[in-house]
């Protein structure tokens, strides 16, 4: 399984690396921001995009949105990281196709649970 894994924080990518890792999951990329990951994407194919929703350039709301228009993309499944889980936002991450999100702050082990569950 392939994961990206898309951060702002480099602190935040490293903890999710580390945290996927201990749980067996080898093949991880990272990018510090939606441009970076778009750019990642035409280069390799990803089984699961793991983006937090606040980054410069491009943001994980608008990276999503350019995902799920590519057809060769539809089957990647999407985790957000955010700090806002108001109804609004969680409404926001259901219309854009969100397999499913996670509140800031968080454990690893709780992320990484999240993603054995979705594979």
């Amino acid at each position: 399984m392939r994961i990206l894994i898309v951060d702002d924080t480099y602190f935040m990518r490293e903890l999710i690396s580390e945290s996927l890792q201990d749980r067996g999951f080898s093949e991880l990329t990272q990018a510090s921001n939606g441009e970076e990951a778009l750019s990642a994407l035409s280069d390799a194919h990803f089984d699961l995009i793991v983006t937090d929703w606040n980054m410069p350039k491009i943001n994980g709301v608008e990276l999503i949105k350019q995902v799920k228009l590519e057809p060769a993309y539809q089957n990647i499944k999407i985790i957000m990281l955010t700090g806002d889980t108001s109804p609004d936002k969680i409404q926001q991450m259901n219309q854009l196709g969100v397999n499913a999100y996670i509140s800031k702050p968080f454990t690893p082990e709780s992320l990484s649970d999240l993603v054995v569950k979705l594979v």
